[in-house]
Protein backbone atom coordinates (compact mmCIF):
# COMPACT_ATOMS: atom_id res chain seq x y z
CA UNK A 1 0.00 0.00 0.00
CA UNK A 2 1.33 3.41 -0.97
CA UNK A 3 1.63 6.18 1.58
CA UNK A 4 -0.81 9.03 1.11
CA UNK A 5 2.08 11.46 1.63
CA UNK A 6 3.34 10.73 -1.89
CA UNK A 7 0.31 12.40 -3.44
CA UNK A 8 -0.10 16.12 -3.96
CA UNK A 9 -3.30 17.77 -2.80
CA UNK A 10 -5.77 18.28 -5.61
CA UNK A 11 -5.17 21.92 -6.55
CA UNK A 12 -7.65 24.75 -6.22
CA UNK A 13 -6.65 25.88 -9.72
CA UNK A 14 -8.28 22.73 -11.14
CA UNK A 15 -11.27 22.78 -8.80
CA UNK A 16 -14.60 23.46 -10.47
CA UNK A 17 -18.23 23.03 -9.51
CA UNK A 18 -21.20 21.99 -11.62
CA UNK A 19 -23.17 25.10 -10.65
CA UNK A 20 -22.53 28.49 -9.06
CA UNK A 21 -25.19 27.81 -6.39
CA UNK A 22 -22.54 27.31 -3.72
CA UNK A 23 -18.76 27.72 -3.75
CA UNK A 24 -16.84 26.82 -0.58
CA UNK A 25 -13.69 28.52 0.68
CA UNK A 26 -10.26 28.27 -0.91
CA UNK A 27 -9.29 25.38 1.39
CA UNK A 28 -11.70 23.11 -0.52
CA UNK A 29 -10.61 21.13 -3.60
CA UNK A 30 -12.34 18.52 -5.77
CA UNK A 31 -12.64 17.61 -9.45
CA UNK A 32 -15.84 18.87 -11.03
CA UNK A 33 -17.16 15.34 -11.58
CA UNK A 34 -17.28 14.84 -7.79
CA UNK A 35 -19.65 17.74 -7.21
CA UNK A 36 -22.86 15.92 -6.30
CA UNK A 37 -24.26 18.68 -4.13
CA UNK A 38 -24.34 22.19 -5.59
CA UNK A 39 -27.35 21.37 -7.77
CA UNK A 40 -29.30 20.76 -4.54
CA UNK A 41 -28.18 23.97 -2.79
CA UNK A 42 -31.21 26.16 -3.70
CA UNK A 43 -33.67 23.56 -2.38
CA UNK A 44 -31.55 23.03 0.72
CA UNK A 45 -31.46 26.77 1.39
CA UNK A 46 -35.23 26.99 1.17
CA UNK A 47 -35.71 23.93 3.37
CA UNK A 48 -33.02 24.53 5.98
CA UNK A 49 -33.93 28.21 6.28
CA UNK A 50 -37.50 27.16 7.02
CA UNK A 51 -36.38 24.84 9.80
CA UNK A 52 -33.29 26.59 11.15
CA UNK A 53 -33.14 30.29 10.24
CA UNK A 54 -32.00 32.12 13.35
CA UNK A 55 -31.18 28.86 15.14
CA UNK A 56 -28.15 28.76 17.42
CA UNK A 57 -25.86 25.87 18.33
CA UNK A 58 -27.69 23.46 16.02
CA UNK A 59 -26.60 19.82 15.89
CA UNK A 60 -26.33 18.24 12.45
CA UNK A 61 -25.44 14.64 11.58
CA UNK A 62 -24.19 13.55 8.17
CA UNK A 63 -24.02 9.82 7.37
CA UNK A 64 -21.60 9.69 4.46
CA UNK A 65 -19.10 12.55 4.32
CA UNK A 66 -18.01 12.04 0.71
CA UNK A 67 -15.57 14.82 -0.11
CA UNK A 68 -17.03 17.19 2.49
CA UNK A 69 -18.86 19.55 0.13
CA UNK A 70 -22.26 19.20 1.78
CA UNK A 71 -20.77 19.63 5.26
CA UNK A 72 -19.03 22.81 4.11
CA UNK A 73 -22.36 24.17 2.92
CA UNK A 74 -24.03 23.48 6.27
CA UNK A 75 -21.16 24.95 8.25
CA UNK A 76 -20.90 28.05 6.06
CA UNK A 77 -24.61 28.82 6.28
CA UNK A 78 -25.82 27.78 9.74
CA UNK A 79 -24.76 28.13 13.36
CA UNK A 80 -24.18 24.42 13.80
CA UNK A 81 -21.85 21.62 14.76
CA UNK A 82 -21.62 18.80 12.23
CA UNK A 83 -20.79 15.19 13.07
CA UNK A 84 -19.88 13.57 9.76
CA UNK A 85 -19.14 9.87 9.31
CA UNK A 86 -17.37 7.96 6.55
CA UNK A 87 -15.17 4.89 6.13
CA UNK A 88 -13.11 6.72 3.48
CA UNK A 89 -11.01 9.77 4.19
CA UNK A 90 -8.64 9.93 1.21
CA UNK A 91 -9.62 9.76 -2.45
CA UNK A 92 -7.09 9.45 -5.28
CA UNK A 93 -7.69 11.43 -8.48
CA UNK A 94 -5.60 10.56 -11.58
CA UNK A 95 -5.55 13.58 -13.88
CA UNK A 96 -3.20 14.53 -16.71
CA UNK A 97 -0.69 11.80 -15.75
CA UNK A 98 -0.59 13.05 -12.15
CA UNK A 99 -2.27 11.36 -9.18
CA UNK A 100 -3.69 13.87 -6.71
CA UNK A 101 -5.33 13.31 -3.35
CA UNK A 102 -8.64 14.71 -2.17
CA UNK A 103 -8.70 14.57 1.62
CA UNK A 104 -12.05 14.90 3.36
CA UNK A 105 -10.29 16.05 6.52
CA UNK A 106 -8.39 18.75 4.60
CA UNK A 107 -11.64 19.89 3.03
CA UNK A 108 -13.18 20.20 6.50
CA UNK A 109 -10.06 21.41 8.34
CA UNK A 110 -11.03 25.05 9.02
CA UNK A 111 -14.23 23.89 10.72
CA UNK A 112 -12.51 21.04 12.56
CA UNK A 113 -9.91 23.47 13.88
CA UNK A 114 -12.69 25.83 15.00
CA UNK A 115 -14.40 23.02 16.93
CA UNK A 116 -17.48 23.14 14.71
CA UNK A 117 -17.05 19.82 12.89
CA UNK A 118 -16.00 16.32 13.90
CA UNK A 119 -15.02 13.79 11.26
CA UNK A 120 -15.61 10.21 12.44
CA UNK A 121 -13.50 7.77 10.42
CA UNK A 122 -15.69 4.73 11.02
CA UNK A 123 -18.76 2.92 9.75
CA UNK A 124 -22.21 4.36 10.22
CA UNK A 125 -23.14 1.16 12.10
CA UNK A 126 -20.38 1.65 14.66
CA UNK A 127 -21.17 5.34 15.09
CA UNK A 128 -24.91 4.87 15.49
CA UNK A 129 -24.56 1.99 17.96
CA UNK A 130 -22.15 4.02 20.10
CA UNK A 131 -24.11 7.30 20.05
CA UNK A 132 -27.75 6.47 20.74
CA UNK A 133 -27.76 9.09 23.50
CA UNK A 134 -27.15 11.99 21.08
CA UNK A 135 -29.86 14.23 19.64
CA UNK A 136 -29.74 16.10 16.35
CA UNK A 137 -31.80 18.83 14.72
CA UNK A 138 -31.00 17.52 11.25
CA UNK A 139 -29.80 14.18 9.85
CA UNK A 140 -28.61 13.64 6.27
CA UNK A 141 -28.54 10.00 5.13
CA UNK A 142 -26.07 9.56 2.27
CA UNK A 143 -23.76 6.65 3.11
CA UNK A 144 -24.21 3.16 1.63
CA UNK A 145 -26.78 2.86 -1.15
CA UNK A 146 -27.46 -0.84 -0.58
CA UNK A 147 -31.08 -1.21 0.46
CA UNK A 148 -30.23 -3.14 3.65
CA UNK A 149 -27.75 -0.50 4.85
CA UNK A 150 -29.97 2.40 3.91
CA UNK A 151 -32.70 0.78 6.00
CA UNK A 152 -30.26 0.15 8.86
CA UNK A 153 -28.98 3.73 8.85
CA UNK A 154 -32.50 5.17 8.73
CA UNK A 155 -33.90 2.99 11.53
CA UNK A 156 -30.95 3.58 13.84
CA UNK A 157 -30.57 7.29 13.07
CA UNK A 158 -34.26 8.09 13.55
CA UNK A 159 -34.17 7.90 17.39
CA UNK A 160 -31.34 10.46 17.32
CA UNK A 161 -33.54 12.97 15.48
CA UNK A 162 -35.32 15.51 17.67
CA UNK A 163 -39.09 15.86 17.48
CA UNK A 164 -39.92 18.22 14.61
CA UNK A 165 -36.40 17.58 13.26
CA UNK A 166 -35.46 17.32 9.60
CA UNK A 167 -34.18 14.21 7.81
CA UNK A 168 -33.06 14.14 4.18
CA UNK A 169 -32.24 11.03 2.14
CA UNK A 170 -30.02 11.42 -0.90
CA UNK A 171 -30.24 9.25 -4.05
CA UNK A 172 -33.88 8.29 -3.58
CA UNK A 173 -33.93 8.11 -7.37
CA UNK A 174 -31.62 5.07 -7.26
CA UNK A 175 -33.64 1.86 -7.30
CA UNK A 176 -31.84 -0.02 -4.52
CA UNK A 177 -31.57 3.07 -2.30
CA UNK A 178 -35.27 3.79 -2.81
CA UNK A 179 -36.16 0.26 -1.66
CA UNK A 180 -34.30 0.83 1.61
CA UNK A 181 -35.94 4.21 2.22
CA UNK A 182 -39.40 2.85 1.32
CA UNK A 183 -38.94 -0.04 3.77
CA UNK A 184 -38.18 2.48 6.52
CA UNK A 185 -41.15 4.65 5.58
CA UNK A 186 -43.53 1.69 5.54
CA UNK A 187 -42.73 1.04 9.21
CA UNK A 188 -42.43 4.63 10.41
CA UNK A 189 -45.09 6.33 8.29
CA UNK A 190 -47.16 7.49 11.28
CA UNK A 191 -44.10 9.12 12.84
CA UNK A 192 -43.06 11.25 9.85
CA UNK A 193 -44.40 13.91 7.53
CA UNK A 194 -42.92 13.64 4.02
CA UNK A 195 -42.91 17.03 2.31
CA UNK A 196 -40.59 16.60 -0.68
CA UNK A 197 -39.90 13.66 -3.02
CA UNK A 198 -37.64 13.70 -6.05
CA UNK A 199 -34.00 12.59 -6.32
CA UNK A 200 -33.88 13.43 -2.62
CA UNK A 201 -36.60 12.73 -0.07
CA UNK A 202 -37.22 15.12 2.82
CA UNK A 203 -39.28 14.53 5.95
CA UNK A 204 -40.08 16.00 9.32
CA UNK A 205 -40.26 13.90 12.49
CA UNK A 206 -43.62 14.46 14.12
CA UNK A 207 -43.79 15.86 17.64
CA UNK A 208 -44.97 14.12 20.80
CA UNK A 209 -44.48 10.56 19.59
CA UNK A 210 -46.05 7.94 21.79
CA UNK A 211 -44.32 4.64 22.47
CA UNK A 212 -46.74 1.84 21.67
Amino acid sequence: MHSMTQYKKYPRSLTQFKTSNYVPGDHFTIPKKWDNFTMHAPLWKQTLDHFFAGGKDLKFLELGSGNGLCANYMLDNYDCHVDTIDIDENHIVPEANVSYIVSTISNLQPFISAGRCTFHHTTTKEFLLANQDKQYDFIYVDASHDREWVLYDAVNAFPLLKDDGLMIFDDYGMKDCKKGVDAFLSCFDKFVEIFYVDWQLMLRKKQNLQTQ
